[in-house]
């Protein structure tokens, strides 16, 4: 995302929070990223009032946000195909961000989640990834949401699961492989900076 500038201006952006002070920080950030539209919410009421009375564009949800958090919200705009707002970002705020919680977060529907306390460039950073790495989405029986897959790395056993995955074909060896004594060093030169 170097020096790629992400344009906010005139999206509709709606804060979910129940800290007052931390709903004025995040609108001050989204602000100074060039947002002439921030709404603040501190309830799933609040929330659901907003959504529906308008498009909103990118949705910034408190993990906690009460009564029942941000995950169920999450899986409740996600699951509901009338919602307009349905396929819009959610970026789910967390000061836990262990890889249950992420996991989790990601399961729901959720884009991606962002660290509490947050620093302007961590939020721009992840508003960054999901406007210049946009995910498919995909519908299935269990599921409604962004692809989980960040990356595809390769599928177990060579196939994949989906309609649309292609079979990853692996090269034959060719040639000598290295022995240990040889890559080490490698190693060794490229930590000493010789070529």
């Amino acid at each position: 995302m170097k020096n790629s500038t992400i344009n906010l201006r005139d999206l509709l952006i709606l804060v979910a929070d129940p800290n007052s002070y931390l709903r004025r920080v995040i609108n001050g950030m989204l602000r100074g990223f060039g947002a002439n539209k921030v709404m603040e919410v501190d309830s799933a009421t609040g929330l659901f009032q907003a959504l529906s009375s308008q498009k909103v564009d990118i949705l910034l949800c408190d993990m906690r946000l009460p009564p029942h958090g941000g995950l169920k919200l999450t899986r409740t705009i996600r699951r509901n195909a009338d919602n307009e707002n349905r396929t819009m970002p959610i970026l789910l705020m967390s000061s836990d961000t262990s890889e249950s919680t992420v996991k989790n977060a990601r399961d729901a529907g959720a884009n991606i989640v962002v660290a509490k306390p947050m620093s302007p460039s961590g939020l721009y950073d992840r508003l960054g990834w999901i406007v210049f790495n946009p995910r498919p989405f995909v519908d299935c029986a269990t599921y409604f949401g962004p692809d989980r897959r960040f990356k595809i790395e390769g599928y177990p056993g060579g196939v994949g699961r989906r309609k649309g995955d292609k079979a990853i074909e692996v090269a034959a060896e060719e040639g000598p492989s290295l022995n240990q004594n040889d890559i080490d060093s490698l190693f060794s030169n490229a930590r000493a900076g010789q070529d």
